[in-house]
């Protein structure tokens, strides 16, 4: 059977979640702090949900979200001036919203948990992994978006894809793609495209880099 639960739902308009990963955020709508306080006391989950376009209309409301979010649990709480919370997620699993069950004062969703897939052989994998590492090492060590250290100490197969697809410069409609696919290869594949194409642009720009005037003020 399917697990299934009911968590609290931060529906936000520019944040794609990932299993594995860890996310700090500053709460200071007053729903939220409800939510975090609740979190706390009940050991609740807190599920993050790219909202769909349009939110602007109704967000405070209870705009749609797209069907398919992460369930994170409280990784760190901290009390911030002005009643405020300064919190970290840790995403435990990819959860598809079933119904809304609670609306005020903030939303709380039954979901179910998607497992990941993974049907590819282990060569196979083990190969796609060692791509991944070695492309965003280099991506990492001229970009100051990425953070190589969040990846050194991983061995996890989903962690290292997840982490990877969480700190890339991509727009959250095609992080949504990625999120979505249940098929953990296939996320993989489409992470090491887009990465592929980040190395050659930054391979490209570099070997152009000594054209580039020292004085910014000349064209």
């Amino acid at each position: 059977m399917t697990q299934q639960d009911v968590i609290a739902v931060f529906p936000l308009p520019n944040v794609v979640f990932f299993p594995g990963t860890n996310l700090p955020l500053h709460i200071f709508e007053p729903r939220y702090l409800e939510m975090v306080k609740d979190a706390v006391q009940n050991k609740q989950l807190i599920g993050i949900f790219l909202l769909q376009p349009g939110w602007e209309m109704q967000y405070y409301g209870n705009p749609p979200v797209f069907p398919v979010g992460c369930a994170g649990e409280l990784l760190y709480v901290e009390q911030a001036p002005e009643d405020r919370f300064n919190i970290v997620l840790r995403g435990l699993y990819r959860a598809r919203a079933i119904e809304t069950v609670q609306e005020l004062p903030y939303r709380r969703m039954r979901v179910e948990a998607l497992p990941d897939i993974l049907t590819a052989e282990p060569d196979r994998i083990s190969q796609l992994q060692g791509q991944l590492m070695e492309s965003y090492g280099k991506l990492a060590k001229s970009m100051t978006k990425i953070e190589p250290k969040s990846l050194g100490h991983l061995n996890d197969f989903a962690e290292i894809v997840n982490s990877i697809a969480g700190a890339l410069d991509l727009d959250v409609e095609k992080k949504m793609e990625l999120l979505e696919e249940n098929d953990l290869f296939l996320r993989a594949q489409s992470v090491g495209e887009v990465l592929k194409k980040q190395v050659s642009l930054l391979e490209w720009t570099n070997r152009f880099a000594h054209l580039r005037p020292t004085d910014p003020n000349v064209n």
